[in-house]
């Protein structure tokens, strides 16, 4: 490591699942504003589950209900066993409670950009 990368962060790759394209678009700018990379999103558990490039990254940000239903937390619990860590983002946070133990945080919507930036460094180091 040289001088000039010391303290440096690399961007985490960052993974949306979540059915509401203007939700989308606004995580996107978020994540970028924090300093990282929108790797790609999904609106269902099947398009994740069906993306070859969905296991490429750091972490991702999963509503509780997709597309396909109440499957945030099959989400959630697929990319946990890859060793992929989660964060729900989503309005039900009773529901999210119920399977806390398959993702590091809860962003809470609607979304306030100083608690996503602070909870997006939870996906930091834990894959």
């Amino acid at each position: 490591m040289t001088s000039d990368t010391i303290g440096v962060r690399k961007p985490l790759r960052i993974y949306c699942i979540e059915d509401n394209p203007l939700i989308v678009f606004h995580i996107e700018h978020l994540i970028e504003d924090a300093g990282h990379v929108l790797a790609g999103f999904a609106d269902s558990f099947s398009q994740l589950t069906a993306d070859p490039g969905a296991t490429n990254i750091d972490g991702a940000l999963v509503d509780i209900d997709l597309a396909d239903g109440r499957t945030g937390p099959d989400a959630a619990a697929w990319l946990k066993e890859r060793g992929i860590p989660s964060i729900f983002v989503t309005g039900q946070q009773d529901i999210a409670n119920l399977y806390a133990d398959r993702v590091v945080g809860v962003i809470t919507k609607p979304i306030v950009a100083e608690d996503f930036a602070d909870k997006v460094q939870r996906l930091e180091g834990r894959t």
